[in-house]
């Protein structure tokens, strides 16, 4: 079943909203410079009924004037007896008119026939009244002649400027209450605004017939039908037909985006000029919208055919095409694409908007071209289903690649690449390795590689370190660059060095001398030699020596305490940062009587670490600093006290704690650090 879109029935209006239940009264209004219109409709059968035998009330209350509240919401009633249907007789005069017409026998003829006495027949009658409902309030909507005369319209002469209005309508059903079927709406003279243009006119011509489209979906709060408008010279414009054009659609669908209007041409000739005018629930036609403009056209129905192509001085390629003259007229041109092989992405290289060209010169082909041509106008483009194929002569070979550059990682995967060429006949690279820089290179890449990188791996378990690496350019002729420069890259070292053997520590006046044999390991690139105090829980790193071609190597330490014992170890580090394990520790005493010692010593308890210790030294002891580092933070001083014990009850529990001390003798001067304790609640 179709249902009319009815711009009435749709519950926001141009100028204000209005309000009614399902079953009551909708109101619209449309304020002009000196009144506002008012329009109504039952929103369903019932309610037409109940309209037609009660009538409608209308009421106007004075909210606003000159933008203040009034005290007393000043109410006028506006229709002196309801509104109903005029009686018949005022109808006659108008009998020509076919809106007229049809409400009048909607209204007044009730096609009342027997009792419906089975399912079918019930149900026709009830088609048969909603019908007749649907049609007297479209011929309302499309005629304010009709509106009138079904008691549907009223415009409101008095209203005053700088007043606003609340509006009431209802059916004035008997009884003392007010009906529930009451529609409000608020508006004043100040709320007018002109009618607005129709948007978004379109034409699709065709073989002399021509479709229009326009947005109705935008304005559909505003115009309930459309005039179409046809002229011959873009100035004096005549309607298509003295019928209002309203859009359809399926009762319960979404309204509609667009409208549609085809129409006839008598040829393909001559130039059309068409415009759209909205038509309101008021009856009132709004301003007309932009024109379209064009002529009837035969539709593009093949393609063109090139039956040409000539290399010239193996710079150009030359192309003609066939397409049937008659249809210059109704095309806009023609345009050529090239590809670089059969399925690869065309390229569009010209476009004629020349109907009648036929020929097209290629001034900068590459070697090989895969030319399609296709027609177009405003709406088609037709490609032509052949491809041609034309190429050129290449001897000239790309040139070698630069920028060649790579990594190994730890797993042995090898990572290469290179600038790109900017050959446009350009098929890729193909990529040789060696292990000898002056053994012969084997090709690695069988298929040619079409990036400017590639990813090779090699082993790490080699007695070579190094792998070569050239590439060379090959274009889609197969002719080939010269190779490029020889890449030499080191293959990852995942195995330590060997561990150094101290060989002596030796008493010297004022030093230790450290002699041990080198690591046997050829990648050596240094060793480091550890020290500790034998009171002491860790190494400490103490210098760093460079490999030396000797077998073995000597170092002086000249930074030791007298009479303090000293423990030494050595490890290898080569040119991969890789460490051998540390050798054999070596303990040696420092030449000279032990001039001063100071041992920390703990005790620890729950909740807290007591601290005490022995100092032996020639000089009074003024003070102790006491250090402190926790977890793995570095070491700093902590406290200090006259006394000789400490208790350091500011401790957290699975913290790890180290602790030095170092004695501050009276004339100034301090001893080193103490050995370290370790406290862990």
């Amino acid at each position: 079943m179709k249902r009319f879109i009815i711009g009435l029935l749709i519950i926001r209006g141009f100028c204000g909203h209005a309000f009614a239940g399902e079953d009551g009264v909708r109101l619209l209004c449309r304020p002009v410079r000196d009144s506002i219109m008012l329009r109504w409709a039952p929103a369903n059968k019932q309610a037409w009924d109940l309209g037609n035998e009660y009538g409608y009330v209308i009421e106007r209350y004075t909210i606003l004037r000159d933008g203040q509240l009034t005290n007393n919401r000043e109410r006028t009633v506006l229709t002196e007896t309801p509104l109903k249907p005029a009686p018949m007789e005022e109808w006659e005069p108008y009998a020509g008119n076919r809106f007229v017409a049809t409400a009048a026998q909607c209204i007044f003829d009730t096609g009342e026939s027997p009792p419906a006495t089975t399912p079918v027949a019930v149900a026709r009658q009830y088609r048969q009244a909603q019908n007749r409902f649907a049609l007297a309030l479209y011929a309302a909507d499309q005629s304010p002649l009709t509106a009138r005369l079904s008691g549907l319209c009223l415009t409101d002469t008095t209203a005053q400027a700088g007043e606003k209005y609340l509006y009431r309508a209802y059916i004035a059903l008997p009884g003392a209450a007010p009906p529930l079927d009451t529609a409000f709406v608020f508006t004043g003279l100040s709320e007018y605004r002109p009618l607005p243009p129709p948007m978004e006119l379109a034409a699709q011509w065709d073989d002399r017939k021509v479709m229009l489209s326009w947005n109705i979906f935008y304005q559909s709060h505003i115009y309930n039908s459309y005039v179409v408008e046809k002229s011959s010279d873009g100035k004096h414009y005549e309607p298509l037909s003295d019928k209002a054009l309203v859009q359809l659609a399926d009762a319960g669908a979404p309204s509609p985006m667009y409208a549609f209007k085809t129409d006839s041409l008598d040829n393909n000739e001559t130039i059309w000029y068409y415009r759209i005018r909205g038509i309101d629930a008021f009856g009132e036609p709004g301003p007309p919208g932009d024109s379209v403009a064009g002529h009837g056209r035969i539709p593009i129905s093949e393609a063109p055919v090139i039956t040409g192509k000539e290399v010239a001085n193996n710079k150009e390629v030359r192309l003609s095409w066939m397409f049937p003259e008659e249809m210059n007229r109704y095309i806009s041109g023609f345009r050529l694409y090239r590809a670089p092989d059969p399925s690869g992405i065309k390229q569009k290289i010209y476009e004629s908007k020349t109907p009648s060209e036929r020929a097209f010169t290629d001034g900068s082909p590459d070697a090989t071209n895969y030319y399609t041509i296709s027609v177009y106008d405003n709406e088609t483009e037709k490609f032509s289903p052949n491809i041609t194929y034309a190429e050129l002569i290449d001897s000239i070979p790309p040139r070698a690649p630069s920028g060649f550059t790579g990594r190994i990682d730890s797993t042995g995967k090898v990572w290469l690449s290179w600038n790109p060429n900017n050959e446009k006949d350009l098929d890729g690279y193909r990529i040789y390795r060696s292990n000898r820089p002056g053994f012969e290179f084997l090709l690695i890449t069988p298929a040619v590689v079409k990036q400017p990188f590639y990813t090779d791996s090699v082993t790490l378990n080699t007695l070579t370190q190094q792998v070569y690496y050239r590439l060379r350019a090959i274009d889609l002729r197969q002719n080939q660059s010269a190779f490029s420069e020889v890449l030499e890259l080191l293959r990852p070292d995942t195995i330590p060095p060997v561990a150094p053997v101290i060989k002596s520590v030796e008493v010297q006046k004022g030093a230790l001398l450290l002699t041990w044999i080198n690591s046997s390991s050829a990648d050596v690139a240094r060793h480091h030699i550890y020290r500790k105090q034998k009171s002491d829980t860790a190494f400490q790193l103490l210098t760093r020596v460079d490999r030396k071609p000797e077998k073995q190597s000597v170092y002086a330490d000249r930074t030791v305490e007298p009479g303090e014992t000293y423990i030494y170890r050595v490890r290898a580090e080569d040119n991969s940062r890789l460490y051998s394990a540390p050798s054999a520790p070596v303990q040696q005493q420092a030449p000279g009587g032990l001039a001063e010692r100071v041992v920390l010593r703990k005790r620890e308890y729950s909740d807290r670490a007591l601290l005490h210790w022995e100092i032996t030294a020639k000089k009074g002891v003024e003070r102790v600093l006491i250090y402190r580092a926790s977890d793995n933070m570095e070491i700093q001083l902590y406290n200090n006290t006259t006394e000789n014990s400490y208790t350091d009850d500011s401790l957290s529990p699975d913290k790890k704690y180290v602790y030095r001390i170092k004695a501050v003798y009276t004339d100034g001067t301090s001893s080193a650090l103490s050995n370290e304790v370790t406290v862990k609640l």
